[in-house]
């Protein structure tokens, strides 16, 4: 019998292996019990991805409206932060003298017989503290003044005093308080200053008087000329005059006549309807006109002529008049908005093209 027949070796074989499985398995591999894996930490602000378009109409809040202000030197409404800015501009009202008491008044620069009288609203706050007409750093007078072919060179506001020896030119304002802003001026100041203004025109005599500002424009066109209260006022030269009686043996070599009034926007460099481009071509307008008058080819016969002892400052409503010696009353209406934008003329039947 074969030894591979043995039952007996046959069932050792069986235990031996048996065994050395056994003796294996304490070497076999055996897995850990799997962990859940945990997410990377992200920021919120990537946690979910926005679109470009997603982003913009987060930022254009509706709730974020624009608002109007009036610049501090004049009367042109300007545009400032949103609403929901913490350093959002309070709107002004009236504001009695004694707020700005402790600024000084800015004096008039004039002489007799002027080519151009450039007349203001009210000196602005900054211009009080300066201590010069047209101060305020962004306001468009001076650069207007040089590039519209007025003055040959660019003045500072501190030359102010130099314009009427130096160019022809004076200065002058129709209220005298400053304040800093336009709103805080009751409408009775405005029109209680308008016949000692014309007085001290008639008196000086200029060949044209510019007002700087629609505003103000208005508030003396109303007055000479009642019946147009109900027309908006567009820069250029206004519709009446006053007339001066030339004496004989006068010293000048060009005796003036008459006056005419030209208006024109405010200069201030935060207007929303006049740019740059267009002041200064309204100033050229203005040098124009004074070009036509010094050679006796502009026709104001159609002008209505100012007599100036008779005119009446409008009255008031609500309210009585205001005569200029009296006290001003303090609770006014507001100031009037400008119209928009037009193109400023020399002659009524001329235009001027004010694009850039």
């Amino acid at each position: 019998m074969k030894l591979e027949d043995d039952p007996f070796v046959e069932d050792a074989a069986e235990k031996v292996i048996s065994e050395f499985s056994s003796s294996l398995a304490q070497f076999a591999f055996k897995s850990e019990p799997s962990t859940p894996v945990k997410e990377p930490r992200r920021s919120p602000r990537k946690a979910t991805r926005t679109s470009y378009a997603d982003t913009n109409r987060l930022r254009q809040s509706p709730s974020k409206k624009r608002v109007l202000y009036f610049d501090n030197d004049d009367d042109d409404k300007v545009l400032v932060k949103p609403s929901g800015s913490p350093s959002k501009k309070q709107k002004r009202g009236f504001a009695p003298p004694e707020v700005y008491a402790h600024l000084k008044l800015l004096p008039d620069y004039l002489k007799p017989c002027l080519d151009i009288v450039f007349c203001g609203i009210n000196p602005g706050q900054q211009s009080a503290k300066m201590g010069h007409h047209f101060g305020h750093p962004t306001n468009h007078f001076w650069p207007c003044l040089h590039q519209g072919g007025i003055t040959p060179t660019r003045l500072h506001p501190t030359e102010d005093h130099t314009l009427p020896e130096r160019f022809n030119i004076g200065l002058t304002n129709l209220v005298d308080r400053p304040t800093a802003e336009q709103k805080e001026l009751a409408k009775a100041e405005l029109k209680a200053g308008v016949s000692p203004f014309l007085a001290k025109i008639q008196s000086y005599q200029p060949r044209i008087v510019a007002f700087v500002g629609l505003d103000i424009s208005k508030t003396v066109r109303d007055a000479v000329l009642p019946s147009q209260k109900s027309t908006p006022v567009k820069p250029g030269i206004l519709p009446f005059k006053i007339q001066h009686s030339v004496s004989e043996g006068s010293s000048s070599s060009a005796p003036v006549s008459e006056t005419l009034f030209f208006a024109m926007p405010s200069s201030s460099g935060l207007v929303v309807q006049y740019q740059l481009t267009a002041k200064i071509k309204i100033f050229r307008s203005l040098y124009e006109c004074l070009e036509q008058v010094k050679s006796g080819s502009f026709d104001t016969g159609s002008f209505v002529t100012v007599d100036v002892p008779n005119v009446v400052e409008p009255e008031v409503t609500p309210g009585p008049s205001v005569s200029p010696l009296e006290p001003v009353d303090l609770s006014l209406v507001k100031a009037e908005e400008e119209p928009k934008a037009e193109v400023p003329i020399c002659n009524p039947t001329e235009t001027l093209d004010t694009e850039s």
